[in-house]
């Protein structure tokens, strides 16, 4: 049976990415959608022959959804997505959840209070380069240092938090899922302009292999006798051209992905293996939209699979917040 599915604001994300991913999908009904905008609503219902139309969130969820792909403004993520919550109607939201992390702290919790799946929109982990790089490097025993960019050619018209919110995010959940969720700030230098945006920031992220099941006693033991990985990231703001690139090395394996687009999978003394898309991949499917979206919906039946629940990315929103706070 296919899940009723409804769309929350439809601006260029929206647009671009999930209306095409969810309306050519076999296992969505594309029930409605809703703007705060009436035309933009009609364009797209027509558009996409989808029959809902509304103009309010009420009225939406009125139509009773399985599951609402939220995209509005992130100043508004709370309260949609508490509402949407509030009816027990499973949510796929983009990151960040909030720029405010007691209230992502509050959306994750009530989630689990109430059994119904909260899912933050993190792509990259299903990017399929990034994938196989992580794959190569753990068959081996892992990696040992980590190295994130992401290159920008402008500035955000918003402050250094936000930029670090909704840019810079993306390469910390990298590392994260890369490196693990219990991470040290090593080091974090950020420098912006007189108005307070971004121009640059770069730091490092010293994992201690310690599991978040162990007490802390355990934690801090195995901290000071395991294996530890660095990992390290930068985004510029007025570089020469827009770049992601990530690199792995450890057990005489190295990884390097660019753009997301390539791979190249190197080991001591062996020939280097290049490793890209075929001609009809999408662009969709090459960011990982594709899997994330898909994986999202696989997870409405059992929420304790989703990997992006709320509560599992609640460590990138608070490592954020620990970067704003240590460049005040």
């Amino acid at each position: 049976m296919k899940k009723r599915i409804g769309l929350i604001g439809l601006g260029d994300i929206a647009q671009k990415v999930y209306l095409p991913l969810l309306a050519a999908h076999e296992q969505v009904e594309l029930i409605g959608v809703t703007s705060r905008t009436e035309a933009t609503v009609n364009r797209i219902a027509d558009q996409y022959r989808i029959s809902g139309r509304f103009y309010s969130l009420e009225r939406l969820l009125e139509a009773r959804p399985d599951a609402v792909f939220i995209h509005s403004p992130t100043e508004t993520h709370y309260e949609v997505v508490m509402t949407c919550l509030q009816r027990g109607i499973a949510v796929y939201v983009d990151k960040p959840l909030s720029y405010e992390l007691h209230e992502s702290e509050a959306m994750a919790a009530y989630a689990q209070e109430q059994g119904v799946l909260l899912a933050v929109g993190f792509n990259r982990r299903f990017a399929p380069m990034y994938m196989k790089a992580r794959t190569w490097l753990e068959e081996a025993g892992g990696f040992e240092l980590s190295v994130v960019q992401k290159q920008r050619t402008k500035l955000q018209a918003h402050s250094a938090r936000h930029t670090l919110y909704d840019d810079l995010i993306h390469m910390l959940d990298l590392l994260l899922w890369l490196g693990g969720d219990l991470a040290e700030i090593g080091h974090y230098y950020e420098r912006v302009d007189e108005t307070g945006k971004l121009l640059v920031g770069a730091g490092n992220l010293l994992f201690t292999n310690a599991q978040a099941d162990k007490s802390l006693e355990e934690q801090i033991a195995q901290a000071h006798t395991g294996p530890e990985r660095l990992g390290q990231f930068s985004m510029v703001r007025r570089a020469g051209a827009d770049l992601e690139k990530l690199e792995l090395h450890g057990a005489y394996r190295s990884a390097e992905v660019l753009n997301m687009e390539s791979l190249i999978l190197s080991e001591r003394s062996h020939e280097p293996q290049h490793v890209g898309f075929g001609s009809w991949d999408t662009i969709l499917h090459r960011r990982g939209f594709a899997g994330v979206v898909q994986h999202f919906l696989s997870s409405l039946e059992e929420p304790g699979d989703c990997s992006i629940r709320a509560d599992q990315v609640l460590p990138v929103h608070r490592l954020v917040e620990r970067l704003t706070q240590a460049s005040d």
